[in-house]
């Protein structure tokens, strides 16, 4: 099949929302048997429409004369493809015609052949549709160019202002790069980064504890490589470890991780304590929590209880430290999850703070005293940061926020002791954290 046929394919069965976009292209891969360039071929191409697609849409707005919404989803979407590889893939002009409308001939619709012909042999040339598009306002440009939901655009307007909103949305349309962690269980780094420089890789430490976070020179190697397979590394952001170092797990505590699908931070967890902790692991999802268990098996971390348990309702056994690595907006992330962009609303930022406070309402009743919990998000959005946390410690005068210099470098600190990453500042997905102790006892008091 014509690689072009099978993204415009991919797309059409996704709808609007692209959700699990990553997985539908593998499966379907898969399915029709391509080889591996093909297969990186087809995901750069579907990725690239959803993380370009308003851009896409305003270039064929600009030279066809109909109303895109008069378009059936094929037709617009190999319509995409042509000018995705024009305009962002740089592909040769010829190749994208030729090559796109073949594809409308092998999917059978040769009416959509002699649409995508015609179009793309007139393709408004740079000039034009830069032209219309300074004739936007400046939000309304910026969510044009860089494929973001007006709204969102003016939300961060609002709260970063245009120039950090700028960098902003150009992080979230680059390739930020895989990240591995090493695991400790498996291996000694110091001799293992020896062993991966000897099978050809260059390891590139980002930090060295009390994990170790590297990048490679062909991660895509490395994660097929019997390396991964036998467990001496995982991916994960850095910035997204940071909670983990917050919560400063030690050696024979009880700790909870009580939203803990994926499981990237409950693994990290039990690599610093490796096995001389307690760790419990819980989330509302049986299908998730069996990945994050797949996950640990292959990491070799065998020392992890699990249990399906709604974080907003669930009894726990009381423990010295809690993890609330919250479900949020995920505005953090969308450098790593192109088609969360379009799967957020306003109404949102309304609703997740509600699930928020009651997640931390309800699980507060299980730290002892004197014990830690960590409320962490990937959201950039202040009502689900900040806000959440000072709404829970006005309501809650035995907990107090503690500053995270001691656990994490200062950097990744903002003025008021929390871990708050934002691309635009650090360069790294966004994230939040803060330490939130319960006071101890007095005099035994109870």
């Amino acid at each position: 099949m014509n690689t072009r046929a099978a993204a415009a394919l991919i797309l059409d069965n996704l709808g609007d929302s692209y959700r699990y976009f990553e997985e539908r292209v593998a499966y379907f891969c898969t399915r029709q048997h391509f080889k591996q360039a093909d297969r990186d071929f087809i995901y750069l191409m579907v990725k690239g429409v959803v993380q370009n697609r308003s851009l896409l849409d305003f270039v064929i707005a600009g030279g066809i004369k109909r109303p895109l919404a008069q378009l059936e989803p094929l037709a617009l979407n190999l319509l995409r493809l042509g000018v995705l590889q024009n305009i962002i893939l740089q592909t040769p002009a010829y190749a994208a015609v030729n090559e796109t409308t073949a594809a409308a001939r092998e999917l059978g619709r040769r009416d959509l052949a002699v649409l995508v012909n015609g179009f793309l042999r007139n393709l408004p040339p740079l000039e034009t549709w830069r032209a219309r598009l300074d004739n936007l306002s400046a939000a309304e440009a910026l969510a044009v160019e860089y494929s973001h939901p007006l709204w969102l655009v003016e939300k961060w307007i609002r709260d970063f202002g245009p120039l950090k909103t700028t960098r902003l949305l150009q992080f979230n349309n680059s390739s930020p790069g895989i990240i591995f962690r090493h695991n400790p269980i498996r291996s000694n780094w110091t001799n293992w980064r020896a062993e991966l420089a000897t099978a050809g890789y260059e390891p590139e430490c980002i930090a060295e504890k009390p994990v170790a976070f590297f990048r490679v020179n062909q991660p895509g190697r490395l994660l097929k490589s019997t390396f991964f397979k036998k467990g001496y590394c995982s991916v994960q952001d850095y910035s997204q470890s940071l909670a983990v170092n917050l919560l400063d797990p030690q050696a024979g505590e009880t700790i909870l991780d009580v939203c803990a699908a994926p499981g990237g931070k409950t693994t990290y967890l039990a690599q610093q304590t490796a096995g001389r902790a307690i760790i419990y692991a819980s989330d509302q999802s049986e299908r998730k929590l069996a990945k994050l268990q797949e996950s640990a098996c292959r990491l070799g971390l065998d020392f992890i209880n699990y249990r399906v348990a709604d974080a907003m309702m669930a009894e726990y056994p009381q423990a010295d430290k809690i993890l609330v690595d919250a479900p949020c907006s995920g505005t953090g992330v969308i450098a790593r999850r192109a088609d969360l962009r379009w799967n957020r609303t306003p109404e949102e930022l309304v609703k997740f703070p509600i699930m928020q406070s009651a997640i931390l309402n309800n699980v507060s009743r299980f730290v002892r005293p004197g014990g830690a919990l960590i409320y962490s998000t990937c959201t950039l959005e202040a009502e689900e940061n900040w806000g959440v946390a000072e709404a829970f410690l006005a309501n809650h005068p035995d907990f107090f926020s503690e500053p995270g210099e001691e656990w994490v470098a200062l950097a990744f600190c903002d003025e008021r002791g929390a871990v708050c990453i934002r691309p635009f500042d650090q360069g790294l997905t966004g994230t939040f954290a803060v330490r939130l102790r319960r006071k101890p006892l007095i005099d035994g008091s109870r």
